[in-house]
């Protein structure tokens, strides 16, 4: 397990941020438009391109994630995902491998996305693990180091929520498990769909899931010190951030918790996170970084401007403001596209 712990310890090294491009095409679509972006849907490839081609990515960048279809066809066990796959191309691989090269971690999201479990809207439990193992091996052979699973808990307090959270968890940590014996290193998302809830039902509802999946994890020993546990960034007020928190849950010997921003504006979770990496926790932190980032640089490329420089220096601000919470460093002003 050595090297998967090094390989981990790579992902929170330099306070870098891990830069997620998993979102699907058409979520991708309906995510933007909804934040006032006009014209036909995005190209979903061109678009990461655009993204992965940021100059000096790697100065911020420690890890980048991609969906299945960005490693191209050979990746790809379904006729969907092939053609999709084939998309990628010649020219998508040479940026892969370019970015690799400069030094950025390649993962994939390993999921399959969330079904009922009983038919009910709110019973909702993660997919994928048939054939994890075959498909983990393609993307390892293409480069991909880590993979990324999303779970969640339910929205609601009751036993409908537990048994889904239970259920979730177990696959989690068959997840991670199947990683590591693959040698890669296992990066698993918990969140929460609880919306209607109080600030302090939601925080435990998040501290409970956490609970659970590290539970599950030691009970199949799984080696903790290789694996990296994903969940929103949160204030809490008049409160040690990481023991006056959910974050309390996660045991001292895991490989990191990388951060996200969730429902909260990118300031909130910058002045969340720089308040847990203040409180100097047990375990390394670094910035998971989605749609907070990538949507400005999206307006940006899609017309607002007409300029794919504009779009790489919007990506490049959200990139640096993130990174000031690690204590990284500022980006030089990009050089011309």
């Amino acid at each position: 397990m050595e090297a998967l712990q090094r390989r981990t310890r790579r992902m929170f090294a330099f306070r870098k941020g891990i830069l997620a491009l998993d979102t699907a095409p058409d979520q991708l679509s309906l995510r933007f438009s909804s934040a006032g972006s006009t014209g036909p849907a995005p190209d979903a490839a061109a678009y990461r391109d655009m993204v992965l081609g940021t100059p000096n990515l790697a100065s911020t960048t420690s890890a980048v994630v991609l969906p299945p279809e960005a490693f191209g066809p050979a990746a790809s066990g379904s006729p969907r995902l092939r053609a999709v796959g084939s998309a990628a191309g010649p020219r998508g691989r040479g940026l892969l491998d370019r970015v690799a090269a400069a030094g950025v971690l390649l993962g994939v999201r390993a999921d399959s996305g969330a079904e009922s479990l009983s038919g009910g809207r709110d019973e909702l439990v993660t997919t994928g693990l048939d054939g994890l193992s075959d498909r983990l091996r393609r993307f390892q052979a293409l480069g991909a180091s880590f993979a990324v699973w999303a779970m969640s808990s339910g929205s609601a307090i009751d036993y409908g929520a537990l048994r889904t959270l239970t259920v979730n968890c177990q696959a989690a940590a068959r997840f991670a498990y199947t990683c590591q014996t693959l040698g890669v290193v296992p990066v698993i998302r918990v969140g929460t769909r609880m919306r209607d809830g109080t600030p302090a039902q939601r925080s435990a509802a998040r501290a409970a899931a956490l609970l659970s999946v590290c539970g599950h994890l030691e009970d199949i020993e799984v080696d903790l010190p290789s694996v990296v546990l994903s969940t929103e960034a949160e204030c809490v007020h008049d409160a040690d951030p990481v023991t006056g928190g959910p974050l309390v849950a996660l045991p001292d010997r895991l490989g990191g918790v990388a951060l996200t921003a969730g429902d909260n504006a990118l300031s909130t979770a910058v002045a969340a996170v720089t308040a847990v990496c203040e409180a100097d926790p047990p375990w390394p932190v670094t910035f998971y970084l989605g749609r907070e980032v990538t949507r400005p640089a999206l307006l940006a490329w899609r017309g607002r401007t007409g300029s794919v420089r504009a779009g790489h220096q919007a990506l490049r601000d959200g990139l640096t403001t993130a990174c000031a919470a690690l204590g990284g460093q500022a980006l030089a002003a990009a050089p011309g596209s």
